[in-house]
């Protein structure tokens, strides 16, 4: 009950009020109840700003160039961030850091002066936290080798699993990430697939073009490569077969994407 109070507002809320009422509505007896009594608002208030700012500094450490960013040019922003958020125990994984790039992405539209780009990193530091996760779940589940080369056909069916992230960024998040930009530095649009990696310590982090981006998008569920050529056609995108075939390989190859070889080559392109 501690813990709920801590890191729930609104229960902190009731406790300052009246803790007596408030343990009691809560269905506490004996000790516990007489801890929540005696436990001082101000306490608890203490309490719960060290378990947010302790919970911030794990930001720092998956999410490092928004947390720094904002922590130098903008420290209003994550004061504002650490005061409004609510933080649970049993939150699931990356709670705080997908309330964060949320909550970045909403600053830019109330707040003055902060840079387009800033949303982006912080997207994409929390896609690249995400598959590290992944690679860490999959650690001694697999042998890491690579998958054997199959020969291509347009009857073979692919798909995106639900660990590889499309993202599409309005300036070169990547490049702000490595330092070769500004966060306030303008620059032109990407779009890229971020999968964990089966063989290295970094996700795999392709950057396709925006044709290859929207086919990705159609591939939630299993679909022929043919078809897939057919919806760039008739989409009027800019992916030839030869294009496709490589993309789709390439992609494969990395296991971005899943795959499923089938000889039948009857499928016209």
């Amino acid at each position: 009950m501690l813990f709920k109070i801590y890191l729930n507002p609104g229960y902190r809320l009731a406790h300052r009020m009246d803790p007596g009422s408030f343990a009691d509505l809560m269905g506490l007896s004996g000790a516990n109840a007489d801890l929540v009594r005696n436990l001082s608002p101000s306490e608890a208030e203490q309490f719960a700003d060290g378990l947010k700012w302790k919970q911030l500094d794990s930001l720092n450490v998956h999410m490092p160039t928004t947390y720094r960013w904002l922590q130098t040019a903008r420290p209003e922003i994550l004061r504002e961030f650490q005061e409004n958020s609510t933080f649970s125990r049993l939150a699931q994984w990356g709670g705080p850091a997908k309330q964060l790039v949320d909550f970045v992405r909403e600053c830019h539209d109330f707040y003055d002066g902060v840079p387009a780009a800033l949303s982006d990193v912080a997207q994409l530091e929390f896609l690249l936290m995400s598959a590290r996760r992944e690679q860490e779940m999959r650690s001694g589940r697999t042998d890491g080798s690579a998958p054997a080369p199959s020969v291509f056909s347009w009857a073979s069916l692919y798909w995106k699993p639900s660990y590889t992230s499309l993202a599409h960024f309005s300036v070169d998040a990547f490049a702000i990430l490595l330092g070769k930009k500004e966060m306030v530095d303008e620059g032109d649009p990407i779009w890229v697939v971020i999968a964990p990696s089966h063989s290295g310590r970094m996700p795999t982090i392709l950057r396709v073009a925006e044709p290859a981006y929207r086919l990705l998008g159609e591939m939630g569920e299993p679909v022929t490569a043919g078809k897939l050529l057919e919806y760039a056609r008739e989409q009027g995108l800019n992916v030839s077969a030869q294009a496709l075939q490589a993309l789709l390989s390439r992609l494969a190859q990395s296991r971005a994407i899943g795959s499923y070889h089938l000889r039948d080559e009857n499928v016209g392109v």
